[in-house]
């Protein structure tokens, strides 16, 4: 609600409290509400055991309530001490009742009494404090609208989801969200009393959500209370902690008579004495009286033993800023802190947010982050960002890069310390310790398949892992550390998440589901249960990501999705102002490695694990070229355009192969190797192409295939990432990209065949760049900046040939809708014409997402 300093009033000579609104907060209309709200109440209350209220001020635009500064501890600084003898509990709980019954009177009910509230004198005088969300006294029977409800989320006034007022202390109304009357004031003073004479809370849970879950479903211990507190307390506890509001003590008065019974002093009295002899008649009659309390107690006690009736389920929306990946986010083991990719001007980041807080902080050094996971002690979390898997501890350390990751496609951390992930699209699931090191094969997928979305489960030896492929063998699957080989377990249309109470979670068809799973067998049972309607489902390099996470202490988190938070891909020529010239085909919803014939008729393309082809003289609609089970990525015109290399993972890894342009013939095998590739240009001689290769251990490499012997070798090739390398118009010289300097970089080398070795390399772009590509002149490059402009770079060489003269890169103009962000990857594909005056590309328009996070807690498993 606001920071309290201690301040000196130089006009009056005294100490006092100054109340003011933190800076972020400063500018919140309906926080700057409540705040005058608060001042105005305190104004009309005038009592010795309410800190007054001397003024509110404003100065620069900061407001700040001017209050009486209080010495002494709070009530909770004291009970940390242990309980409170009976005779200095009462002494403060009659004082709390002088000040209930002041503001009850004035029409103000305090909805925050808790021990943190009540400060105690030197003097003995006991004062409350902050009736920041005190609020007028209503009708009994008002409506409980949202706006009015004391568990105010997203969809109501207070855009944080936090709830107004503290779970222990709250009115199990109150926790139901419905309106409140001064009987929340009569709740809370009895947990106050009841914490003062016990020495513990009346409710309390490991958090937040079973704190709730007690103040609806349960009752306090009463055995806790010291054996000497005198009936009447007891009674008065009891009548104040109805949990039926209508049945609890209706007013301050009421709870002034029990006190004052009770300062009497009187213990129960248990008379003994002689007891004269009983007629036999009497003495049955006893007898029976003592069996049948007997028989009570038993029933009683059968009772009491009874289970605890299940909490009520509670769903909470936790909003956050826009995103543009709204399945960027995680829940902790223990519930209670939050991790998301949020998209603040311009720019993307992680942010975590403790569900005690009000507000998220950012994570430096996360920026572009993707498909954060937690340590399993909540002290660390893992993501995707710069071409690696990265970690981030929450104790102020600077993030660090563990693995090359080119397109991280999910992660999980088990007790161990290894991190199983995916580093690339179609590559299989690796391990990694979580401090760095070896990175070794954890399941290598079949022919035709696919794995991504690992999540382990609680022995972390099993994890599950999405496969993608053929209906018989796509869905969760469980795989084992240190063995070959994956068990299908289910059909799923995203990666399963291991649940509490040994459920496995995953959607169909946008529903999130829920079913139980024995862990002796690896195998569900029962039927699956729906959990949450329309979450969101979002495709990712050849796999789907559901915005879903489960905490291990119970509470589930997803996000409902938006309609068309893409649109379509629509392809187009362009002139050198970004000028849209012709619309080129149907707009897709997906496409990737796109390729342009060399006579600038055709488009060959990656859509849905096939290579498609657009022929412009003809209906603008792409046919499809390649028809197998297996996936092919990428496509690479031959000079002559009469041939297409693509890449295929038919035999398990992608590998290369020649098909014909008119799609007759078979295909025929360029190379085969243990390490994925794919081919990136074709030399203007047709005798080699280049490619890269990927090794989990240091990311892609560029190496150069000569077709006329199918032998290979490499052309860069160190710990960094290079990629994307194109041929120059002469064949002598290379462009590819790099993150050597730590970000994406545009450079050049020569092009060498072994035995005919040119040294040196000139970086070209001076602020990062993706996607190189030549015009056909050979006299200028254009790639893309991270911030998605289209730029050219003029090339000169000295006059032996041997060197590059870089000159200062122009803007062109900048892709409507498209970001690179830092992995230096575009959303869509572009191409040059010869002249090197058009440019083909996509455009598609990220539209930001908004809808909350939403948190089930006290979730019903199946």
């Amino acid at each position: 609600m606001g920071e309290v300093y201690r301040a000196r009033d130089s006009r009056l000579q005294r100490d006092v409290a100054l109340k003011v609104l933190p800076e972020l907060l400063a500018a919140d209309p309906e926080r700057l509400v409540r705040f005058e709200r608060e001042a105005r109440l305190l104004a009309a209350l005038s009592h010795p055991n309410i800190a007054t209220i001397h003024g509110l001020d404003e100065s620069s635009g900061v407001r700040a309530l001017v209050l009486e500064l209080v010495e002494g501890p709070t009530l909770q600084e004291r009970l940390q001490q242990g309980p409170l003898a009976l005779d200095e509990a009462l002494r403060i709980a009659v004082q709390l009742v002088d000040a209930l019954e002041s503001a009850h009177a004035t029409g103000i009910i305090h909805r925050d009494l808790k021990p943190s509230n009540i400060k105690l004198r030197p003097d003995g005088a006991v004062k409350v404090l902050d009736f920041g969300l005190a609020k007028a006294l209503e009708p009994v029977h008002t409506s409980s609208d949202a706006v009015d409800s004391p568990t105010l989320t997203a969809v109501g006034a207070t855009r944080q989801g936090t709830i107004l007022g503290t779970a222990a202390y709250m009115s199990p109304e109150q926790a139901r969200g419905h309106a409140v009357d001064k009987r929340a004031d009569i709740w809370a003073f009895g947990c106050v009393l009841y914490e003062m004479l016990s020495g513990r809370r009346a409710f309390a849970g490991k958090d937040v959500s079973e704190t709730l879950a007690f103040v609806i479903m349960k009752e306090p211990d009463w055995t806790a209370l010291p054996v000497d507190t005198p009936t009447s307390i007891r009674r008065l506890l009891r009548r104040a902690l109805e949990k039926d509001h209508r049945r609890r003590l209706a007013d301050v008065s009421d709870v002034r008579l029990e006190l004052e019974e009770a300062g009497h002093n009187e213990p129960d009295v248990h008379v003994a004495g002689v007891v004269s002899p009983l007629r036999r008649r009497e003495r049955l009659m006893w007898i029976l009286a003592v069996a049948v309390l007997s028989l009570l107690a038993i029933a009683a006690g059968a009772w009491a033993l009874r289970p605890d009736p299940q909490p009520a389920e509670m769903r909470v929306d936790i909003a956050t800023p826009s995103v543009t990946d709204p399945t960027s986010f995680a829940i902790s083991p223990d519930g209670q802190k939050i991790v998301f990719a949020a998209t603040i001007d311009g720019g993307s980041q992680l942010w975590l947010r403790y569900l005690n807080s009000q507000s998220a902080q950012p994570l430096p050094g996360t920026e572009d982050a993707r498909l954060p996971f937690w340590s399993p002690d909540g002290r660390s979390i893992g993501f995707g960002a710069d071409a690696q898997l990265k970690r981030i501890d929450l104790d102020g350390a600077s993030a660090r890069g563990l693995a090359s990751a080119p397109v991280f496609l999910g992660g999980t951390w088990n007790q161990a310390g290894d991190i199983v992930f995916v580093p690339n699209a179609n590559v299989g699931v690796f391990r990694v310790s979580a401090s760095g090191g070896e990175v070794v094969s954890a399941s290598r997928p079949e022919v035709g398949q696919a794995h991504h979305s690992p999540s382990f489960l609680p022995d972390g030896r099993h994890f599950f892992v999405y496969v993608t492929g053929a209906a018989a063998s796509r869905g969760i699957h469980v795989a084992e550390l240190g063995k070959d080989g994956t068990r299908r377990l289910l059909d799923a249309d995203t990666g399963g998440l291991y649940g509490p109470g040994d459920v496995v979670l995953f959607t169909r068809r946008n529903t999130a589901f829920a079913q139980r799973l024995d862990r002796s067998r690896m195998e569900v049972v029962g039927e699956a249960v729906p959990v949450a309607q329309n979450v969101e489902v979002r495709p990712f390099a050849n796999s789907l990501h559901a915005g879903l996470s489960a905490s291990a202490a119970g509470p589930v988190l997803y996000r409902v999705g938006q309609v068309a938070p893409r649109e379509p891909i629509q392809f187009a020529w362009f002139d050198r102002s970004g000028s849209e010239m012709l619309k080129v085909g149907n707009p897709l919803p997906m496409v990737l490695n796109a390729a342009l014939a060399p006579d600038e008729q055709r488009i060959a393309a990656f859509l849905t694990g096939d290579i498609w082809m657009l022929d412009m003289r003809r209906a603008g609609a792409f046919s499809r070229f390649t028809f197998d089970a297996t996936v092919e990525f990428t496509a690479i015109w031959s000079p002559d355009g009469t041939r297409l290399a693509v890449s295929s993972n038919r035999a398990g890894q992608y590998d290369l192969y020649e098909k014909s342009a008119t799609g007759a013939g078979t295909e025929k095998e360029l190379l085969v190797t243990e390490q994925h590739k794919d081919a990136t240009d074709w030399s203007p001689d047709g005798a080699f192409l280049l490619y890269r290769s990927f090794d989990p251990r240091r990311a892609y490499d560029i190496l150069a295939l000569r077709l006329e012997d199918g032998k290979s070798f490499p052309l860069v090739q160190t710990d960094a990432d290079e990629r994307n390398a194109q041929f120059s118009p002469d064949g002598k010289w290379i462009a590819y990209q790099s993150n050597e300097s730590g970000r994406f970089e545009i450079w050049i080398q020569p092009f060498s065949a072994p035995g005919n070795e040119r040294r040196g390399k000139w970086q070209i772009s001076a602020r990062g760049g993706g996607q190189v590509r030549w015009n056909r002149n050979g006299r200028e490059l254009y790639y893309l900046s991270p911030d998605g402009r289209l730029m050219a770079a003029p090339i000169r060489f000295t006059a032996d040939g041997n060197a590059v003269e870089p000159s200062t890169p122009q803007v062109l103009f900048r892709w409507t809708g498209t970001d690179l962000g830092r992995q230096g990857t575009a959303l869509a594909p572009y191409a040059v014409s010869k002249d090197g005056q058009r440019f083909l590309y996509g455009t598609t328009k990220v539209q930001p997402h908004t809808s909350p996070l939403t948190m089930i807690l006290n979730w019903r498993r199946p």
